[in-house]
């Protein structure tokens, strides 16, 4: 039999951020790096206001806008190295 002390220790309590934070540290990186992509998704679309299904619509909308473009011959071109050279400038200072 668990006695009444015994069974108030066991009860479930809410883990403080320092908790939570070393648990997430001894976590293997892939696990590491998907826990923080959902923590930012849930910050974010707190922000937005925004759903992920209201984010999926806007993200296929924006690229039927610019499937549309390409065809009226309006879209804009780049080259990988028209795209990537000024970053990498960027990053190597």
């Amino acid at each position: 039999m668990v006695s009444q002390s015994e069974s108030r220790y066991n009860l479930s309590m809410p883990h403080t951020f320092e908790e939570v934070r070393q648990i997430a540290y001894e976590l293997p990186e892939d696990q590491r790096i998907l826990l923080a992509n959902s923590l930012w998704e849930s910050v974010e679309a707190e922000e937005n206001g925004a759903g992920e299904a209201e984010v999926e619509v806007a993200w296929k909308c924006e690229a039927e806008r610019r499937v549309a473009e390409d065809e009226a011959g309006i879209g804009v071109d780049h080259s990988q190295e028209e795209v990537v050279e000024p970053l990498r400038g960027r990053l190597v200072r």
